[in-house]
């Protein structure tokens, strides 16, 4: 049920406004993105992750292959296939694997799949050697980003890199304080508006994309107990007051 109610919120926000569901930038909503700067910030994005990972890991050389989780439109596949000779893209919605094929500017290099299960079985053992997720776990629920976490350890190839983003902590938004009353009418109009959020939490049709979280030591601990070293994490800016980090671990 998750990852159907996932697959619903994100094949809708995909036919309704895919750019800026994939990037949100409240001056671009409305399908209000310019594909040229869309897609430059995916390049920007990827340029400055691999110096990153060039920091931290002395003898990284991009090269060989590399997965992008969560993949969307595109917007940071395109840009790895400049620095890889394979790069595999993957996503939940159909939609969104559509219009990433539309914009595929290295078809021979890149590819895009849809992967509508709560693992990546899709994919063989020690498949790539870079596994890259940015901004895409953080509206995953936490029952499935631990899968994932650890089928992204099984796809890595040994001594390949996992570079991805999770949030830590996000506000939650403070509860809204309404008079009770039992006036009849008044208690229908709750009862349906309470109906109605159950069924979109639990189906995902009509919902929004939701902010997810999951705690620094335990993204540490699944790591390690799929197989691989975390060797750091890094602080990633979000607005709001969300606390957010990148980890960077090498496949043992």
């Amino acid at each position: 049920m998750k990852i159907f109610r996932l697959r619903m919120v994100w094949e809708r926000l995909a036919r309704e406004d895919p750019y800026w569901a994939v990037l949100t930038d409240s001056r671009k909503s409305g399908n209000r993105w310019d594909l040229e700067e869309f897609f430059a910030t995916g390049e920007a994005e990827v340029s400055a992750s691999l110096a990153c990972i060039k920091q931290h890991v002395p003898d990284f050389v991009p090269g060989g292959s590399a997965l992008d989780f969560g993949c969307g439109v595109g917007r940071l596949s395109l840009a790895l296939a400049k620095h890889y000779r394979e790069v595999v893209g993957v996503d939940v919605a159909s939609r969104m694997i559509e219009l990433a094929n539309q914009q595929n500017r290295s078809p021979d290099t890149l590819r895009f799949v849809l992967n509508q299960r709560d693992d990546l079985a899709q994919f063989a053992d020690h498949s790539f050697d870079l596994v890259f997720s940015l901004i895409t776990l953080q509206h995953v629920p936490p029952e499935l980003i631990r899968i994932y976490v650890s089928e992204f350890v099984r796809i890595t190839r040994p001594g390949g890199l996992l570079y991805f983003q999770v949030p830590t902590f996000v506000p939650l938004d403070p509860p809204e304080i309404k008079r009770y009353s039992f006036y009849p009418p008044t208690m229908w109009k709750r009862i349906k508006r309470w109906t109605l959020r159950w069924f979109r939490q639990q189906t995902g049709i009509g919902d929004e994309m939701h902010m997810h979280t999951l705690p620094a030591p335990e993204v540490a601990q699944l790591l390690a107990q799929a197989g691989a070293k975390l060797i750091t994490k890094i602080d990633h800016p979000m607005e709001g007051g969300c606390e957010s980090y990148v980890y960077l671990a090498r496949k043992i």
